[in-house]
């Protein structure tokens, strides 16, 4: 399947073009559900960001996930793209590590420097002076580990604010993005970085998306909408994994879910669960220990996420929104993992 066209998200583009536009001093954390289209966003903010900055402009972009290919873990904007084989400068950054069993993505993560460096000598003479940067880390959590994504985001800050210190561009900028929420405890203690949250796509663009992926005439949009809430890899999921079964979908993940389900039951959760699965808002306010555990336990398996955080657009994020799992703290990643999770429970406790 080809790749999908890009839809929507114009104003979080233009957020990010504002923040690009000066040094910022502190990274971006960018984080949201599993499938909201971070990556997506942020590979087309590289592709985009000669035009969208006005000029000669370098923009880095490293899939800290990928295992083998650099090709597919590295890419850079337009102008760059076509004066450097970026592959070959970052295999030339990266071998030592690679030679290492390092994984690709992880290796290039953790050389950024080298490559700015590699970069600017090569490409430029070390003159970026006239030029705006920008490094993006994308899935930066599950790549170097939960127990080190304080360092590495202390390490970012610190790189990107000695980078703009020995290169004296018109702006350097890092963004990394991750769909963990137990990351953020433990970035949010620190000042090294800026959190902003992305959530799924608005009803308007996920009807766009759907339509432009050709679903079958039978398939209800209200159905598909009211089990995935917007979430576009979700929905890319439905449309090629599952050839628009949304049976086959939610027997997939009925497996998945069952299992977390022993946890749950194994750590006394199951009535915590329940009143979850019922109207997140209310199980929010029972301030017990028990439920404590619960929803730690639930954004550890990446099942809910933490939503109480200034949007990348600086919108306030939606209200409330029952039909959708939607609480005023936290929120299910897709309404799917709370149906399939409350009909289960159902059946446990019956």
């Amino acid at each position: 399947m080809s790749e999908v066209r890009f839809i929507d998200r114009v104003e979080e583009i233009r957020a990010l073009r504002g923040w690009c536009s000066s040094f910022r001093y502190v990274p971006l954390y960018l984080y949201g559900p599993e499938g909201c289209g971070k990556t997506r966003l942020l590979r087309e903010l590289v592709k985009r960001f000669d035009e969208l900055m006005g000029g000669d402009s370098i923009a880095i972009y490293v899939d800290a996930l990928e295992g083998r290919d650099i090709g597919r873990a590295l890419m850079t904007s337009g102008v760059l793209a076509k004066s450097v084989d970026i592959a070959k400068l970052g295999l030339r950054v990266v071998s030592d590590l690679i030679a290492r069993n390092i994984p690709v993505g992880q290796a290039l993560s953790q050389s950024l420097s080298l490559i700015v460096d590699e970069v600017a000598r090569r490409v430029y003479g070390r003159v970026l002076h006239d030029k705006y940067v920008l490094i993006v880390v994308d899935d930066v959590t599950r790549a170097v580990g939960l127990d080190k994504i304080e360092w590495y985001v202390k390490w970012v800050f610190e790189l990107m604010n000695k980078l703009q210190e020995e290169y004296r561009p018109r702006a350097i900028n890092v963004i990394v993005s991750t769909s963990e929420g137990l990351s953020l405890d433990l970035i949010s203690r620190h000042r090294h970085a800026s959190i902003k949250l992305l959530w799924n796509l608005s009803r308007e663009a996920f009807k766009e998306l759907f339509t432009e992926l050709k679903p079958p005439q039978n398939l209800d949009f209200e159905e598909v909408w009211r089990l995935l809430g917007g979430n576009p890899g979700k929905l890319v999921e439905l449309a090629t994994w599952h050839q628009w079964s949304l049976n086959r979908m939610i027997e997939e993940y009925r497996v998945r879910l069952f299992k977390h389900l022993s946890e749950v039951k194994e750590r006394g959760l199951i009535n915590e669960l329940k009143m979850l699965v019922d109207d997140i808002t209310e199980a929010e306010e029972v301030h017990s220990r028990e439920m404590r555990n619960l929803i730690r336990l639930l954004e550890e398996k990446n099942l809910v996420i933490y939503k109480y955080w200034t949007t990348l657009t600086g919108k306030e994020f939606k209200k409330p929104n029952p039909e959708l799992g939607i609480g005023r703290y936290y929120a299910w990643q897709t309404p799917l993992y709370r149906e399939i999770l409350r009909e289960i429970v159902s059946q446990a406790l019956s």
